[in-house]
């Protein structure tokens, strides 16, 4: 992964997100919008936080409700993201995402972060302008409700597990968790998680647990919880999955607790 300067890159952002496109992004319908997810997603990438930037931009350009000058600033995004997190190709093509939806998009100053990005989006711009002039352009778009895939016992051999990218932080006492003379205690719970990367809260299941009296407050705060969403042939798709948290005690009163995804 290389790694984000942001001394030179942070002034950069500002001009991406807040240029003339963003009128029209705010008219979005829907919450969140695409305005606030795009500021959410700068944040995320001020803090060096590439996989929850990820998450929020491809909630925006993943969905085609939205207005394409959002979905062009949240493609532009994500090709920077994708260059640090990724790899050229995945950049190189959220850049071409970006032209196709704006031709004549002005990306000045992409090198403040890394003149490999400058290059990457201007050969983008040059095959956009090549395969417009050459054949007609389709794009596939994804279905509203993506396919699920039980990844419950293990994924199938073309589907990639979601993985957990931020959980809120849970305050939590170890005379409220752990049962007598126990040091360790787990709660395993299964859910989807969508293609956007969030968990459907009426999926929600308990599946075993031995704490105590804090299976009801993990479950309250899964909604807020984000993932990098499973992929099937490189389409984010919803995936059912094992949701493991444990918990140890630390020996001040409260808790330790690590989470995972179960799946293989």
């Amino acid at each position: 992964m290389r790694r984000l300067q942001l001394s030179r890159a942070v002034w950069v952002v500002t001009p991406l997100c807040f240029g003339p496109a963003v009128v029209h992004a705010q008219a979005d319908s829907g919450a969140p919008a695409s305005a606030e997810l795009i500021t959410q997603a700068r944040a995320q990438l001020r803090a060096r936080q590439l996989d929850s930037a990820a998450v929020l931009l491809r909630r925006v350009t993943d969905a085609p409700a939205r207005s394409p000058a959002a979905r062009v600033q949240a493609w532009v995004l994500l090709g920077i993201v994708n260059f640090y997190s990724a790899s050229d190709s995945a950049a190189s093509e959220a850049f071409r995402e970006a032209f196709s939806l704006d031709p004549g998009l002005d990306v000045a100053g992409l090198d403040g972060f890394d003149p490999e990005i400058a290059r990457l989006a201007g050969e983008a711009r040059a095959a956009v302008s090549v395969g417009d002039s050459t054949a007609v352009r389709t794009v596939a778009v994804r279905p509203a409700v993506a396919p699920l895939y039980d990844c419950l016992t293990k994924c199938a051999d073309s589907v990639v597990p979601p993985q957990f990218v931020l959980f809120p932080y849970q305050m939590v006492l170890d005379g409220v968790v752990l049962p007598a003379r126990r040091a360790h205690v787990f709660v395993a719970l299964q859910a989807v998680v969508d293609q956007d990367g969030l968990v459907e809260p009426e999926t929600v299941r308990l599946q075993s647990s031995t704490a105590v009296g804090v299976v009801e407050q993990i479950e309250r705060a899964l909604p807020q919880a984000r993932f990098r969403p499973g992929f099937a042939k490189g389409v984010p798709v919803r995936t059912r999955v094992q949701l493991r948290f444990d918990f140890e005690a630390e020996g001040t009163g409260l808790i330790r607790y690590t989470y995972r995804v179960l799946a293989r």
